[in-house]
């Protein structure tokens, strides 16, 4: 009988076996046929769990179970591979047996042959448009390491639909052939020369080549047959329709990390519970939530004091959940250490000398803690432990007798008739045998389920000040300044459809792309054009000789928004090498590619928005005269009226792409078609041209305005603009270059982490954080000039390391008399700058304020509130706790601190130079004057920098991630990458935020003394937003002449530390807000009186107020200063239109009385919503309703 089984079931080959007899071979075939299906139904069950355990959608112990699991499948799984090689091992071997009979064979026989036998593909590696040339070599090295000895199939198709195939054995000589033909122009083949420029072109050009790998191969020269390609492709298609499972050896994959023990200790005469292990669930679960298991194992050692173990859970900055051997050598604050590795490899412990050599310390006499690690747990190294080898060994033989299980350490036991006879002996076991005998002997039971614990949480308590704050300071290095090392620096935009031809959203999908290099300017279809642009460039130079793998050649991109047109170029093939994110915009990121001589040119990616936070319309104003300005078109563009269909054809229909442009007429968009010279006849213009018209002016204009901005700054200031990504990094750098930090120390560490619980940001709330509803009043947006240029102004800078304050010091600052000899003057009774933990009291005396000085979060929000919160430990430095008792009568009592003894006051005249030039500049309507504001408001904020403990990485495989499963915060796919955001495993971050903190503070102390004394004076505030206020203006002349008669300076003015009204309206000139609607922070609406210049016969003038001439009048009309946090001004705008006539005053009146209103954010402007692979799509609606 002769069946073929190639495609039953399990179920239907036991039927065989049952209802037919076979022979032994058969039945062993069956069998194993068998065996082999139940192997890979256990990976097919496992594998989705697997990846899931890669995308972290499962807990902490799922993941142990599936790796438990997987090293059980595997020997299995790896021995039937192992078999399927062998066999494929014999017919290779055949095939090479019959290599000598075919060489007589002609070329169509050979191929006859061929057509005969189905390649065994065992991977693709594909290589699409643009990119085979530069991507080839990213794979060769993989090539080489993981298909040695097996044959390679470079399938390739070109633009002609034409197909050939080369078949070669992976060797050495390989790898040179292919980098020859691929930056040399040699063709691969040694015999056939007559089609070698031929075929090189097609290499190097090809729309796609597909690198498959296949055994059963056996001939080794050129075989053309476009015949059988179709098979092959067919058999490709159905190959890659499954799930490739690509199997990880764990045994040898596995990093060395601990991590939650997932058992407990069934045997309740061994106490395990210093090795963090209990005896039954509850205790060990109580146990676990301690501490990892790594933190644990350092406090049973006994040689770490808190606030040690405190530093080094700070410098961590991963999740606390697994700390690898390589994460702990990184650890500044871990001593000498030996960590003794349970292998499960070859059944040995390994000693690993952490901070130095064992032998060497024990010969200096210094302590040495000793950790073990088994099945990724960490504990103490303990060599004492009373338990004995022989006692574990014979548990279950003899665990009925009490006299075995009161004792331990027997060693010897002799049965008699009823009872047996015990030797004991004094054991010496170490804790890492114990546990490995426990567990090999079962005398643990597994956790099935548990919650993963956050210790990452837990590690977030209050840090009260380091004993030795002086450790955790690092001078500031002299500030020297790179030279610009970009060969060439472009600009580019692109432009994509956003519908398809049906007019449905689509995935944003770009059709343009353009660059401007210098006064060329280029386009294509996509960004390979600027790649193969930059290519060309340099196509004949060489590398030089270096024995780093650093760039020959670096080209820097600016994009105006390049978090969005990344989307285009990360779903290419290029190599990601590095990507800059902050708050979930990509800031840079860059890519290399290789010239055919070997060159290797890198691209980085810049926003350009990061250092000019403008639209791109608003740019030409900021830098550009007012002739270069009238060379900039208007911005009209009808983005969702673009189709590919459209496109194509060429022929816009302007009645038609006139619904779809906003903010301006069909009259003006032919003004600008007919400029551009885009303008055809019956109504028509050309898409194609026009799209490339609007795409270049973009370009133009971000070109000369960033070539403007570094020309003022290295003219000006001898800075260049290239070296930096942010303007908040350009600020701080001009701050180091003026030697504002010179004797400024450096934070880190604990004392770092102790600081960054003093930064809290500006007030903004509305008075008692109560609704506040004003008819009929003329009010004021008083605003702060400069507020943060204001408070450095009048400042100074910490300088010195810190220091931690001693019992002597805290109990004299306790006293407030010593507390406000410190004054901000370089005259200061007291040069000391306080950073104080404190118990905060109120009195008989504590005065109520409706701006008050104390905040706390709530629900995450942080609100301002005259209660203090149940913990009651406040972090505040000398100005902020001044400002408490002087403004409200606080009583404190400090618990810890730290303190600097110098000062640097450097910073008061460089922010005064700035300041100055910039009212100099602006009266001179030099744009120099942009680039001074920009700085001057971004100075402070990398002084309070958070924690960067993330990376950012990109992976073509997710397996790679196997060994950092555990650092993993998110994975966000885009084409056939993974952009993957890590948490750093050890982080060492510095800082200047006792700067910034001083500043912070000021700032404060500015809009205090405004607040406070109008309080006292009983005049009304009703909303504040950090450097703002609103009031009355009938109380403004009072507060005004009692600020003066207090401080002894003017209130109102220019210039920095003063105030004036900044209403703004695009109307006209604003008099005066005349009614108000305060809800919430973030959330009010003020009526505005606004002068402005119309024609006579203007409808809408509501009074009239001078007569300048016969065709102009300056009249009184209205606006709105609308703010609502998360709804756009134009969508408030409509919805007030739609329901309320035009009334936005009502529909706050409306949000205020608690009524729910809907905002539908796409009603009033296109709205894009950024998908998780990086793509961006239109959304056709997106609601909000809001309820107060």
């Amino acid at each position: 009988m002769s069946i073929n089984i190639k495609n039953f079931t399990i179920s239907e080959l036991k039927v065989l076996l049952q209802d037919f007899d076979f022979d032994e071979k058969s039945m062993k075939t069956i069998k194993n046929k068998i065996k082999k299906l139940k192997i890979l139904e256990e990976m097919q069950r496992i594998m989705p769990d697997f990846e899931a355990m890669k995308q972290q959608e499962i807990g902490q112990k799922k993941k142990l179970s599936i790796i438990d699991e997987m090293q059980r499948i595997m020997p299995d799984f790896e021995a039937m591979k192992q078999q399927e090689n062998d066999y494929k091992q014999k017919i290779q071997n055949k095939n090479i047996q019959l290599e000598e009979q075919i060489k007589s064979y002609s070329k169509e026989d050979v191929n006859n042959y061929l057509d005969q036998k189905q390649p065994d593909i065992k991977g693709v590696i594909r290589f699409d448009g643009d990119s085979n040339r530069i991507m080839i070599k990213y794979h060769l090295d993989d090539i080489m390491k993981y298909y040695k000895g097996k044959f390679i199939r470079i399938y390739y198709r070109d633009e002609e639909g034409k197909t050939l195939i080369f078949v070669y054995p992976i060797k050495n000589r390989l790898i040179l052939l292919i980098r020859s033909a691929i930056y040399k122009g040699v063709h691969l083949l040694e015999k056939e020369t007559d089609s070698d420029q031929e075929l090189q072109r097609k290499l190097l050009h090809a729309y796609k080549i597909e690198i498959l790998i296949a055994e059963n191969v056996f001939n080794k020269n050129l075989l053309e047959n476009e015949k059988r390609l179709d098979d092959i492709d067919k058999y490709i298609k159905e190959k890659q329709k499954k799930q490739l499972v690509k199997s990880i050896d764990l045994k040898t994959n596995k990093k060395n990390k601990g991590a939650y023990f997932n058992f407990i200790n069934k045997i309740p005469q061994i106490n395990l519970q210093r090795y963090q292990i209990g005896n039954n669930l509850e205790q060990h679960l109580e146990l676990s939530r301690k501490a990892q298991c790594f933190i644990y194992a350092l406090q049973m050692s006994k040689q770490y004091t808190n606030q040690e173990i405190q530093a080094i859970l700070i410098q961590v900055q991963s999740n606390l959940q697994l700390f690898s051997l390589t994460q702990i050598k990184n650890i500044k604050h871990i001593g000498p250490m030996c960590i003794h590795v349970y292998q499960e490899s070859n059944k040995q412990v390994r000693l690993m000398n952490i901070k130095g050599d064992i032998n060497d310390l024990r010969q200096q006499q210094k302590d040495v803690v000793h950790i073990s690690l088994y099945r990724e747990h960490y504990f103490i190294y303990d060599t004492n432990v009373e338990v004995s080898n022989f006692w574990l060994n014979n548990f279950q033989k003899y665990k009925t007798y009490q006299k075995y299980l009161d004792n331990t350490n027997i060693v010897q036991v002799r049965e008699t008739q009823n009872n047996i006879c015990v030797t004991t002996g004094k054991s010496q076991n170490d804790s890492i045998t114990v546990i490995r005998m426990m567990h090999e002997l079962n005398m643990f039971e597994e956790i099935k389920d548990y919650n993963e614990f956050n210790y990452k949480e837990n590690s977030k308590q209050v840090i009260s000040a380091p004993d030795n704050a002086q450790d955790y300071c690092s001078e500031t290095k002299e500030f020297i300044e790179k030279e610009n090392h970009f060969d060439k620096i472009l600009y580019a935009d692109t432009e994509a459809f956003t519908i398809d031809n049906e007019g449905k959203f689509i995935k944003h999908k770009c059709y343009l792309c353009v660059w401007a290099d210098g006064d060329i300017i280029k386009s294509s279809r996509d960004v390979n054009g600027l790649v193969r642009y930059i290519d060309k460039c340099y196509i004949d130079e060489r590398p030089a000789a270096k024995k780093n793998n650093l760039p020959d050649k670096q080209v820097l991109i600016y994009m105006h928004n390049l978090s969005y047109d990344c989307q285009f170029i990360l779903k290419e093939q290029y190599q990601i090498e590095d990507m800059i994110q902050n708050n979930g915009k990509v800031l840079q990121f860059s890519f290399s590619i290789y010239n055919k001589q070997g060159l290797k040119i890198q691209f980085v990616f810049r926003d350009s928005y990061i250092m000019i936070s403008k639209k791109l319309s608003e740019l030409p104003e900021m830098f550009l005269s007012i002739e270069e300005q009238k060379t900039i078109q208007k911005e009209i563009m009808c983005y969702n009226y673009y189709t590919e269909e459209r496109y194509v054809n060429n022929i816009g229909n302007i009645e038609e792409a006139s619904k779809f442009i906003s903010n301006h007429t069909k009259q003006d968009f032919i003004s600008v078609l007919k400029k551009s010279d885009c303008l055809l006849q019956d109504n028509c213009f050309d898409m194609q041209k026009y799209a490339l018209f609007y795409c270049k002016q973009d370009v133009i204009v971000l070109q000369k305005c960033v070539q403007k901005f570094a020309q003022l700054l290295k003219e000006n200031m001898d800075m260049n603009l290239f070296n930096y990504i942010s303007i908040s990094s350009l600020a701080l750098s001009y701050q180091l270059k003026k030697q504002c930090f010179n004797k400024v120390y450096k934070v880190n560490g604990l004392l770092r982490q102790f600081l960054q619980q003093f930064v809290i940001g500006g007030r903004c709330m509305t008075a008692y954080n109560k609704k506040q509803i004003l008819r009929f009043k003329k009010i004021l947006d008083f605003d702060a000039v400069s507020l943060y240029p204001s408070a450095q102004y009048r400042t100074y800078y910490p300088a010195g390391k810190l220091y931690t304050l001693t019992p002597e010091l805290i109990q004299h600052y306790n006293v407030k008399e010593n507390l406000f000899q410190i004054t901000e003057k370089s005259s200061s009774k007291d040069q000391n700058t306080l950073y104080l933990e404190v118990k905060l009291f109120k009195g008989n005396d504590f005065i109520v304020r409706g701006f008050p000085l104390l905040s706390q979060k709530v629900d995450g929000v942080r609100q301002f509130t005259n209660n203090i919160d149940k913990e009651n430990r406040y972090f505040v430095d000398t100005i902020g706790l001044q400002e408490l008792v002087l403004r409200q009568n606080y009583k404190y009592e400090i618990i810890s601190g730290v303190y600097t003894k110098e000062r640097d006051y450097t910073i008061q005249g460089v922010i005064k130079y700035m300041f100055e030039e910039r009212v100099k500049c602006k009266k001179q309507k030099n744009p120099l004057q942009e680039i001074y504001k920009l700085m001057l408001n971004s100075s402070y904020g990398k002084t309070i920098e958070g924690d960067r403990n993330e990376t950012v990485e990109i992976y073509e495989d997710l397996s790679q991630l196997y060994k950092k499963y555990d650092q993993i915060n998110s994975i966000q796919q885009y084409g056939n990458k993974f952009c993957v955001k890590l948490e750093k495993e050890c982080c060492e971050q510095t800082g200047y935020h006792h700067v910034g903190i001083q500043i912070l503070s000021m700032s404060k102390r500015i809009m205090n003394e405004v607040m406070v004394l109008a309080d006292d004076l009983g005049l009304k505030i009703y909303y504040q937003d950090t450097d703002s206020m609103q009031i009355q203006e009938d109380d403004l002349k009072i507060l005004s002449e009692n600020f003066k008669e207090k401080y002894n300076r003017e209130l109102i003015g220019e210039q920095m530390g003063q105030f004036h009204s900044d209403f703004k309206s695009k109307v006209g000139k604003v008099l005066y807000g005349e009614d108000g609607i305060y809800i919430s922070k973030k959330v009010y609406c003020v009526k505005l009186c606004v002068e402005k210049i119309v024609k006579k016969d203007e409808k809408e003038v509501k009074k009239e107020v001078k007569k300048d001439d016969e065709k102009e009048v300056k009249q009184i009309c209205y606006d709105f200063h609308i703010r609502m946090k998360g709804i756009t001004s134009e969508c408030i705008t409509q919805k007030a239109d739609k329901l309320y006539k035009g009334d936005v005053i009502k529909l706050y009146e409306d949000l205020a009385k608690g009524k729910p209103i809907e905002f539908d954010l796409c009603n009033a402007k296109v709205f894009m919503k950024k998908q998780d692979d990086y793509s961006y799509m239109n959304l056709s609606e997106f609601k909000r309703t809001l309820q107060f």
